[in-house]
């Protein structure tokens, strides 16, 4: 969905504002892909979850594997490949449209809606869920996009690598989102269960440390806690300390957070100064190859900021930005919610303490 009609742009943003974001900055430019309604019910009722949509297909060796970028078929049948060894299929896509991702990003804090930016609707996924991808393919693109088809065309996109790097994502922002609370524990159990898909994303195994030469990495500081000879669970339990493990955990995301944005290329750009000078000014900003290093620097400006930074809705599970660091709802309705729930379930605990206990000696003797 692209935003060109100024009925769609927040209140705050004053016409100059509007002018100048018509055309998409080269810092901020991605595409989307040209996916249709059409195309997303075949894909919901055909493609299900992981490997279901194999049944219908038949699954080709990867020694034999030949698929041609190019036009895109007629059909369906025509567009859809799975390839043994894969957890998913290929699917022949088509470029859209392109688009401004940190426009959408601002929009989506004004709004204090993190579904409207890329990163924060690809945390939402149901992972493995084939239509869930289309879904955020159309409105935000594919992680890569080959530079030819860049200039017209289509390519085939890997689901199973797709689904391999929202798995990592997901994993490190749910380390980030227990970070203050009990959950911690209950994250990296998340992460321990899908280690093999996460480790299956490049450059290197989750947690590692990237240096200044590049393309060299170095492992964590700690062994992470299935690599531990107690095992996983002793390991984390070993983690007494909460403050212990939560600065163990931070330290993983700043590893991946510098792992992931390495292909940021700092850029010069040039603004004129005034409206009658000749004269221009040049800034820096920064920009990316690929929408994966993108997701990652919208993740890192969300952490770089706490009261923007997204939180679960206590009352609903919903990502949303906060008002202020005070805020556990995303709406006042629930945030009312949750508060009476709260008071009620802490009434009951405090009359439960409060009750006398009754022996069970007491109790025969009334029995009698």
């Amino acid at each position: 969905m692209m935003l060109s009609r100024v009925g769609q742009y927040p209140e705050c943003m004053r016409r100059e504002d509007i002018r100048k974001f018509s055309t998409v900055p080269r810092e901020s430019l991605w595409w989307r892909a040209n996916i249709t309604k059409n195309d997303l019910g075949w894909a919901k009722q055909h493609l299900g979850h992981s490997l279901d949509g194999s049944k219908e297909f038949e699954s080709i060796p990867a020694s034999s594997l030949c698929l041609v970028d190019g036009r895109v078929g007629a059909s369906w049948d025509n567009r859809v490949v799975f390839v043994e060894g894969e957890n998913a299929p290929r699917i022949h896509i088509p470029r859209g449209e392109k688009y401004d991702y940190r426009r959408d990003y601002e929009k989506s804090r004004h709004e204090r809606d993190p579904y409207l930016s890329p990163h924060g609707l690809f945390r939402k996924l149901e992972n493995g869920f084939h239509f869930h991808a289309l879904q955020f393919i159309q409105q935000f693109g594919p992680l890569t996009w080959q530079s030819k088809t860049l200039t017209g065309g289509a390519e085939w996109v890997r689901l199973s690598d797709f689904w391999d790097k929202h798995a990592r994502f997901v994993g490190v922002s749910m380390l980030w989102e227990a970070r203050s609370d009990d959950q911690l524990r209950q994250a990296w159990q998340w992460i321990y269960l899908r280690r093999d898909l996460i480790n299956r994303v490049a450059p290197a195994p989750f947690g590692y440390m990237p240096l200044w030469k590049v393309d060299n990495y170095s492992p964590p500081s700690e062994l992470l806690p299935w690599e531990r000879e107690e095992g996983f669970e002793s390991a984390v339990n070993d983690f007494a300390d909460f403050g212990i493990l939560r600065k163990y955990s931070l330290e993983v995301i700043q590893s991946e957070l510098n792992m992931h944005t390495s292909d940021c290329r700092q850029i010069w750009m040039m603004n004129p100064i005034g409206n009658a000078s000749q004269d221009v000014a040049f800034r820096p900003t920064r920009g990316f190859s690929s929408l994966w290093g993108a997701i990652w620097d919208l993740f890192g400006q969300d952490a770089s900021a706490l009261t923007h930074s997204w939180r679960l809705c206590l009352e609903c599970g919903r990502l949303f930005y906060p008002k202020d660091r005070r805020s556990v709802c995303c709406t006042t309705e629930h945030q009312a919610l949750w508060s009476k729930r709260k008071w009620a379930r802490e009434h009951r605990r405090a009359e439960l303490l409060s009750e006398p206990r009754v022996s069970r000696h007491s109790k025969d003797r009334v029995d009698r």
